[in-house]
């Protein structure tokens, strides 16, 4: 065969593997002269619009203010019962339409109904809505930070934010509610007992740099919504690491990483507590607020030249937070505020017996306090709302009522509520590996939404909840565990959002 040939045909099965691999990851290529591969165009390739004329029998999901009344649907002057899942959620199995009609729809409960919703249906999907009725009191709460965080999936975010297909995630955020997006900004250790800490970006190309966040924040302004950026540490797998792995063995190599680093770091918070006298401890934290500095200032810059709404020095921080460190805090604020002039704050992690109070003495010199909340609510693999409720009342008086007495900040609520069993014992997993043990429970997430807003939306202190977090495709990858991860996109709990959000004026 004549070699020009044989080069040919090589070519065309490399052009056909490479296909079949961003197939398998959905993996979208830079924006550029070339077409668009159809998941990036259509993220996740679902539903596709129909022609005009097409017999439709799309489902109907709601969520609405809980009620004992039987509820509803009026669609074009029809009525249509609905079906109880729980007193705040409703479904039909399906309804009759035409693709490329106009739908005029409404909620109804006793003397109470919803407002009219028009909308052209051209897709075979769901028809879903989050709402309150027209009769639902309206809380005014200046300010409150209606959110989702685009869930963190590594290079995966990235390339869909060169590709532009990020925008089409932002447009789904909107539509349940959402006003401001948040990212999750990482650096790394190379060496965490050194410490050492380094600039992914400029180690793996398909992590976050400058010019990404830039694209984000632009998409997001055009959309008229607000960006929220946040900073966090990681114990990331460096270039030439661990050769050899993937898929779950890889991620359960990251994870020992992460419980390592996060050991450490936690030990070297103790001795700072317990030893604040050792040399060596305070060497070590001097040491890391040098390393961290540049990494919050480079973050500072890049939000003050892009607008960003506000900025998270950093998260899950745990041994760093901590009171020793109070001068070395302020100072770091000091210096952010010098560049950056926007809102400021940091994400807390709390859980049982968290004494925040007590934690943040630097605190003052936030404008808000973000908390990212992996409390265990109840052991129960399905406790009722009502039950989830009183536990998160009691958690308001011993833990968040002394925070915001003592500073007097909103508090924002990062909320990582997941779609699994026993979703209430708020036991993590890693949504990309395929997590085999792991049930999913929609209705479980969106119990511990709504039980979280009945208890502390009325709450002086709430300044807003962010979803952590979104996925940024409308389907699953059934290679990950996303469908029963803390993403509420497509889910029942992003319903229960919508109806909520549409409850508060900010």
């Amino acid at each position: 065969m004549h070699t020009g040939v044989k080069i040919g045909i090589a070519l065309v099965l490399v052009i056909i593997a490479a296909t079949a691999a961003m197939a398998l990851s959905r993996f979208c290529p830079p924006a550029g002269p070339w077409p668009q591969p159809p998941w990036c165009e259509n993220p996740g390739g679902f539903n596709p619009v129909l022609t005009a004329g097409t017999r439709l029998s799309p489902g109907v999901e709601a969520a609405l203010p809980a009620t004992s009344d039987p509820v509803t649907l009026i669609v074009n002057g029809n009525s249509l019962p609905m079906t109880r899942v729980s007193d705040y959620y409703y479904s039909l199995p399906g309804i009759d339409l035409v693709s490329g009609d106009t739908l005029t729809y409404r909620f109804a409960s006793g003397d109470r109904q919803t407002p009219q919703i028009s909308a052209v249906v051209n897709r075979n999907e769901t028809l879903r809505a989050g709402l309150a009725w027209t009769e639902t009191p309206v809380v005014t709460r200046p300010g409150f930070i209606k959110g989702h965080a685009v869930m963190d999936a590594g290079g995966y975010i990235i390339n869909a934010v060169r590709s532009g297909a990020i925008d089409s995630t932002y447009a789904a955020m909107q539509e349940d509610g959402g006003e401001w997006t948040a990212f999750d900004y990482y650096w790394t250790y190379t060496n965490y007992s050194a410490p050492e800490i380094v600039d992914e970006g400029d180690l793996v190309p398909t992590h976050a740099r400058a010019d990404d966040i830039a694209r984000m924040a632009q998409l997001v302004h055009a959309r008229g919504m607000k960006f929220f950026l946040i900073t966090e540490l990681e114990w990331n797998v460096l270039p030439g690491e661990a050769p050899g792995l993937s898929g779950d063995a890889y991620y359960a190599y990251l994870n020992d990483k992460w419980a390592k680093g996060q050991a450490f770091d936690a030990e070297m918070g103790r001795r700072l507590t317990q030893t604040p006298g050792d040399p060596a401890v305070q060497a070590y934290w001097d040491r890391w607020f040098a390393q961290f500095e540049p990494f919050m200032l480079k973050a500072a810059k890049v939000s003050e030249d892009n607008h960003v709404e506000m900025l998270a020095l950093g998260k899950q921080l745990n041994g760093a937070m901590n009171p020793g460190n109070e001068k070395r805090w302020r100072d770091l604020v000091a210096k952010v505020r010098a560049v950056y002039h926007g809102k400021i704050t940091q994400v807390v992690y709390t859980a049982e017996g968290a004494d925040l109070a007590g934690t943040l003495p630097w605190a003052d010199a936030l404008d808000c306090i973000t908390l990212y909340d992996w409390t265990r609510f109840s052991a129960a693999e399905h406790p009722s709302v009502d039950e989830l409720s009183a536990t998160m009342k009691r958690i308001n008086r011993d833990r968040f009522d002394p925070l915001y007495r003592k500073f007097g900040k909103p508090l924002v609520f990062l909320l990582p509520f997941q779609s699994r069993d026993h979703a209430a014992e708020q036991q993590w997993f890693e949504p990309m590996a395929t997590a085999p043990t792991v049930r999913e429970d929609l209705m479980a997430q969106a119990d511990l939404y709504e039980a979280f807003f009945r208890s502390t939306l009325d709450e002086p202190w709430n300044g807003g909840v962010i979803t952590w977090g979104y996925w940024i495709e409308p389907g699953f990858n059934p290679a990950w565990s996303f469908e029963k991860s803390s993403s509420v996109r497509g889910k029942p709990a992003s319903l229960v959002i919508r109806s909520w959000f549409a409850r508060v004026r900010g």
